[in-house]
């Protein structure tokens, strides 16, 4: 009983398998059948419109601003023949836009790189760069001041040097002013004094 039982579990198992192979052959010839009148049935309409006459070709490869890009900003002011350069990262509503969407938005500049990881935008600017500045001793500690073309001088920050520590010439030079041009510069002389 036990031999006929292995014999008849094995017949079962091999009928099974022969009619899982029909099936997957059948269907292998049926899809390619399907597959032979649907490319007849698109050449058929292909021949009918003459499509061929209308093709056009089409990149699919635009770039993109990806989200963990870079825009340059580069502005020239032609009163002081500066040129100042900002490095910001992308704002949220700019990821996924090409160059002519990015154009749109920033229409006053002009585009010089394009790539989806790095974006380089330049602008021509009259007057001043927002750069020069003017140390003054103001109340006892040394204050930073924005000069703008006409020479008007603007409160931009007070810092915490105190004049008395200072050496007797260079509080003179602040009570005059010192004027310096562009940001590291004056860190530069920022940092000497503290």
């Amino acid at each position: 009983m036990k031999k006929g039982f292995i014999i008849g579990s094995i017949a079962i198992i091999l009928l099974a398998i022969s009619v899982i192979l029909g099936i997957y052959v059948y269907n292998m010839q049926h899809t390619k059948d399907s597959n032979i009148q649907d490319g007849a049935k698109l050449a058929q309409i292909y021949n009918q419109n003459k499509l061929s006459d209308e093709l056009i070709s089409t990149s699919s490869l635009e770039e993109r601003i990806s989200p963990n890009s870079v825009i340059i900003e580069k502005q020239y002011f032609k009163d002081c023949d500066h040129i100042i350069r900002n490095e910001i990262p992308v704002d949220e509503n700019l990821i996924n836009c090409t160059k002519e969407e990015l154009a749109k938005k920033y229409s006053d500049w002009n585009i010089e790189e394009f790539t989806s990881s790095q974006i380089t935008i330049y602008k021509e600017n009259e007057g001043f760069c927002p750069e020069h500045y003017i140390i003054r001793e103001n109340n006892g500690v040394l204050a930073v001041y924005t000069i703008d073309e006409d020479g008007l001088e603007t409160l931009k920050q007070e810092t915490e040097i105190q004049t008395m520590y200072l050496p007797q010439e260079d509080i003179e030079k602040f009570k005059q002013g010192m004027q310096v041009i562009g940001n590291s510069q004056l860190l530069d002389v920022l940092e000497d004094f503290e």
